[in-house]
């Protein structure tokens, strides 16, 4: 009787098991996918917000200096002898002094601003220079002697040779400039008239103003930004010790651009490797060239999918302790009717020969067994039933049977036929 139940209840169980862990792991490779997409999505849309406040800071240096080009140009064409008279030059540098001052206080973050004219028109040191005090006031200074330095001397002239050498508007990487004493960014437009070099005008922004902004990004828990050059320099990232990059740093940054230049041109989110956690990141471009990215852990990306599984976990094997419970409880009750005669409530001629067999089983593999068997029938059964009809007879068979239960006991008491018992 128990294996029948046992073999029943491992059917049922099995039966809705299964089809559940099918269904489950259905269902969580198709959610661990979502949550890989919309991790994505998350930091992509990060990456692009957290840019775009970089860029409008960009943007207006970059419109500042546009301003201050096109009127300085529109003096050039209303004046043929703007270089030959000295009281209109004069007037001209004291006009676009003004404009620069006026421009460069409404433009958020410049450090200083400047308007170059070439050695060759007006000599060594023409031109126009504020740079802003500790205060935020624009002082103007001396202009640079370009003539005493090399071309190349990129921290004391780079930002009027280089822009000339393009031959346009350009966005120069972070360098130390010996003239201000700090990390700048510049932005400059080379002034080009009919092949002659007018001069240059350009804007500064301090290195630590974006370091600043990249250093307040958080992406999820512990997710963070990092910021690169157009060259793949490092201008910020948290393993970074001030500006001093260690040598096991410094290896692996050229493998951090080059994942980073691949999300950019993929427009994509990136796996890698970093101090011995996996990582992944996505970049874009900023409008001077350098990448910004911003990176997450996987572990963190995959702490909802993870909690997901243990969640769903815990529901089933809740669902399936109340399904076995269930299961068991009727489970129990088919065994009973299947073993148990409906009349007596006593063991029905199928629990007999299931009781034989198991006898004789434990006799064949010859274990030391005492037992005892026992035939019982009801006297006069038929003359009952023929003299006070059958509903007596069926009463004169279930006081025996409660006779013998009491006696022996269910679990050794079998109905075999109409009135025969044995025990």
């Amino acid at each position: 009787m128990k294996v029948l139940q046992n073999k029943l209840l491992i059917l049922i169980v099995s039966s809705a098991l299964i089809p559940a862990l099918v269904v489950m792991a259905i269902a969580f490779s198709n959610y661990g996918r979502i949550v890989e997409n919309n991790s994505g999505q998350i930091m992509q849309l990060m990456c692009s917000e957290k840019r775009q406040v970089i860029d409008e800071k960009l943007l207006n240096i970059e419109q500042s200096v546009h301003t201050i080009y096109h009127v300085a140009t529109e003096q050039y064409s209303n004046s043929d002898s703007l270089w030959q008279d000295e009281e209109q030059f004069l007037e001209h540098i004291s006009r676009m002094r003004e404009l620069m001052e006026t421009t460069v206080k409404y433009t958020d973050g410049a450090v200083s601003v400047y308007y170059r004219l070439d050695s060759a028109i007006q000599g060594p040191k023409q031109g126009v220079w504020l740079v802003q005090d500790e205060n935020g006031d624009y002082i103007e200074q001396e202009m640079t002697d370009i003539s005493l330095y090399d071309e190349e001397d990129i921290e004391h002239v780079g930002w009027y040779y280089i822009p000339i050498a393009n031959g346009k508007e350009t966005w120069m990487n972070p360098y130390y400039n010996q003239n201000m004493d700090e990390e700048i960014i510049s932005y400059v437009i080379p002034i080009i008239i009919d092949e002659k070099t007018i001069g240059v005008v350009g804007m500064d922004i301090a290195t630590k103003l974006l370091y600043e902004n990249t250093k307040n990004v958080t992406v999820y828990d512990s997710g963070y930004a990092f910021l690169m050059d157009s060259e793949g320099e490092f201008v910020y990232h948290p393993d970074m010790k001030g500006n001093t990059i260690s040598e096991e740093f410094n290896m692996q940054h050229t493998y951090l651009y080059e994942k980073s230049i691949l999300s950019v041109e993929n427009q994509s989110v990136e796996n890698y490797r970093w101090n011995d956690t996996d990582k992944r990141l996505t970049a874009q471009k900023l409008r001077n060239g350098m990448i910004f990215t911003v990176c997450v852990t996987e572990q963190e990306i995959k702490q909802p999918q993870q909690k997901t599984l243990i969640d769903s976990i815990l529901v089933i094997l809740i669902i399936m302790s109340g399904f076995v419970a269930v299961t068991v409880f009727l489970t129990k009750a088919i065994v009973r009717l299947i073993y148990t005669d409906a009349m007596t409530q006593v063991g029905n001629k199928t629990a007999y020969n299931e009781c034989v067999d198991l006898l004789c089983k434990r006799i064949r593999d010859k274990e030391q067994i005492d037992f005892l068997i026992a035939v019982v029938d009801i006297n006069d059964l038929k003359t009952v039933n023929d003299t006070y009809g059958h509903e007596y007879g069926d009463k004169l068979i279930q006081n025996g049977a409660s006779i013998l239960k009491k006696v022996w006991g269910s679990d050794y008491t079998y109905r075999v036929g109409g009135d025969k018992f044995v025990i």
